[in-house]
């Protein structure tokens, strides 16, 4: 086997794949939240298969180019999530701040591979410009939880009307 993504580089890579993972399992335990606690089945229904199911694919794209580079993925561990919310804002407040960091890990491992691998490289960079209308939606989604703060039902009723991915 001949991996052609320098080992360190492809270790920096295999973090993307477990934020990822982190990203749905921080989404999977909100839509709990939001469908159970909040009684905001619609918004659940709706949002859960736009970005909960997301990330896995996004981790996808990752662990397939690393395949394709004869490196192999290393899948590490996700944290547990037991997060409890005292109101909608603020879940969609933390995977807003999730999505930040993602993009930061991602830029910061492109600065890395700018002269490691510029394939690496490249790869990245349309990864990222993935990321952007995902990190969209999570900001519109705390700009109407802000403006919806006291009526949550209404957020609810009106949640397709700014569901953009």
């Amino acid at each position: 086997m001949r991996p052609l993504i320098p080992d360190k580089l492809n270790g920096r890579l295999d973090e993307i794949v477990t934020k990822c993972f982190e990203g749905n399992r921080i989404m999977d335990r909100g839509m709990t939240i939001l469908s159970v606690k909040f009684a905001m089945n619609k918004t659940e229904s709706l949002l859960h298969p736009k970005l909960a199911h997301l990330y896995p694919l996004l981790a996808d794209k990752v662990s397939e180019f690393q395949g394709s580079r004869n490196n192999l993925t290393f899948y590490g561990v996700t944290p547990a999530d037991g997060s409890d919310y005292g109101k909608p804002l603020d879940f969609f407040e933390k995977i807003l701040s999730y999505m930040n960091d993602l993009e930061t890990l991602v830029s910061d491992v492109m600065d890395e591979s700018r002269e490691e691998d510029p394939v690496s490289y490249v790869f990245l960079e349309g990864f990222l410009r993935e990321l952007i209308p995902v990190t969209n939606q999570c900001l519109l989604l705390v700009d109407k939880a802000e403006f919806f703060s006291d009526q949550i039902m209404l957020f609810d009723m009106a949640v397709e009307d700014f569901i953009i991915l």
